[in-house]
């Protein structure tokens, strides 16, 4: 056989050959964009499950990132704060409609000082005076949401000075300065002292004044860029996240939790890179992002469901693994106390489960001798649902206290409120305002007594005037 008849015998095989085989070929590369294909949708699933919950746990860590990047950048805060990192601040006056408080529900009780804490430097002092017997509060937070306090209730009115430290810090403080240890390397510290009517106005606001901290003035700590209001809705949530929990300690029996969020590149082991992720995670993460935020920010709407007073959170300022109770305080309040400083039962539905709205009438009575019982003072704010503000008015009354006024009592010693929009035709009744919207009660107890924790102390429900 001649070469030439050899190659062309070859020639012709190597094409039988690719002929036959070319179903095959197409059939593998179908398995693999199959593969493909499935393995994105895994990737997808997986980050949106954990996502879901991660966002949820990180809410207050990042919301704090972001309110704390606002309020320390002169000119960011919509409400004007300017507060430099381990500086307080004083707001001298009692919160108004419109003021630095705007959409947070405050009191109308206290005045307000605040600071935020950089503790990677050492520790932060606070002094404060003598404070004669009036209740006062200082509550430090950390980037959890988790509170503790010192105060009238804790450690008394007399002059005390207080270390403010974090979770690294070691060492051995002066015999007459206490410690707080807090479990993030920022911090945020929130002051109040009550004002006891209009006249008690300047009293309280030296004394407030006399409160200082000092610390050091700039952080030490290598930081990443702390978050903004446009970061809360974009994957670029998860890189906060990350850089917080590289960098901060959580809690014992939370180490499973974190090597669900390593799995997905957002735990404490990983390295978040939104240029670098798969384009099923980002799908994944996006997902969760929507989802998590309708959790919580539909958390309050579903409350009309109940009707009257929402019962007292035992939990409150420290949460432990209760990641949507904390997460939904953070969206709807910032920062709360712990149940024994005070409580804080709200209402958005009357006693028959109908949403308060301001062309209604509403009464709510005290028997003789049935006030809550407190060891400082209780207060009755109504705010604007649709602004979570207090609400404008002609006689400017923007809550109800027994320790700014002396209430009406009736005949038979009863206390009756009324919560309306027109002033009362009855003398004997205490009017609070509101506006021709639909509106939500506040009730704050500053030093419950025990009948109030643990609910053997009911507040009478709100009902409706024909």
């Amino acid at each position: 056989m001649q070469l030439r008849d050899l190659l062309c015998g070859a020639a012709l095989a190597l094409s039988l050959l690719f002929a036959g085989s070319a179903p095959v070929l197409a059939e593998g590369a179908a398995k693999a964009m199959d593969a493909a294909v499935l393995a994105e949708q895994r990737d997808e699933t997986l980050a949106y499950s954990i996502g879901l919950q991660a966002y949820i746990y990180g809410y207050p860590a990042v919301d704090y990132m972001r309110v704390m990047r606002e309020q320390t950048t002169r000119g960011l805060d919509r409400a004007g704060v300017y507060a430099p990192v381990n500086q307080i601040v004083y707001q001298d006056g009692v919160a108004k409609p419109g003021g630095i408080y705007a959409g947070r529900a405050p009191n109308t009780d206290t005045i307000y000082f605040t600071a935020w804490l950089d503790l990677s430097g050492g520790p932060v002092s606070v002094q404060t005076p003598d404070m004669q017997g009036r209740y006062y509060a200082l509550t430090f937070a950390d980037f959890y949401a988790d509170v503790q306090h010192k105060g009238r209730r804790t450690t008394g009115t007399k002059p005390q000075s207080i270390w403010v430290v974090g979770p690294d810090w070691r060492g051995t403080p002066p015999p007459d300065v206490s410690i707080v240890r807090l479990r993030t390397h920022r911090g945020y510290l929130l002051g109040r002292v009550l004002v006891e009517g209009p006249k008690d106005h300047d009293r309280a606001r030296r004394l407030m004044r006399k409160v200082s901290l000092s610390g050091p003035a700039q952080e030490k700590r290598a930081a990443h860029v702390l978050a903004t209001e446009a970061d809360l809705k974009t994957v670029a949530y998860f890189r906060h996240l990350n850089a917080f929990l590289r960098s901060n300690p959580r809690l014992p029996g939370e180490e499973a939790l974190m090597q669900q969020f390593d799995l997905i590149g957002i735990g404490p082991s990983a390295l978040f890179d939104e240029a670098k992720i798969p384009a099923g995670t980002r799908r994944g993460l996006a997902r969760a992002i929507v989802d998590a935020r309708s959790v919580i920010f539909n958390a309050t709407r579903a409350r009309t469901q109940y009707k009257g007073w929402s019962p007292i959170a035992k939990n409150s300022g420290r949460f432990g693994f209760d990641y949507l109770s904390r997460a939904i305080v953070e969206a709807n309040g910032f920062l709360i106390n712990q149940p024994e400083e005070s409580v804080y039962p709200g209402a958005l539905a009357d006693a028959n489960g109908d949403p308060f709205v301001g062309s209604k009438k509403y009464s709510i009575v005290f028997p003789a001798g049935q006030l809550p019982p407190h060891d400082a003072f209780w207060s009755l704010n109504a705010y604007d649902a649709r602004t979570v503000d207090l609400i404008p008015n002609s006689i400017k009354r923007y809550g109800l206290s027994d320790a700014s006024a002396e209430l009406i009592k009736r005949a038979d010693g009863a206390v009756e409120i009324r919560v309306q929009r027109e002033r009362p035709k009855e003398a004997d009744v205490n009017w609070l305002p509101v506006g021709e919207g639909p509106f939500f009660l506040s009730f704050r107890i500053y030093q419950p007594r025990p009948d109030v924790l643990d609910g053997r102390y009911m507040l009478p429900p709100a009902l409706p005037v024909e």
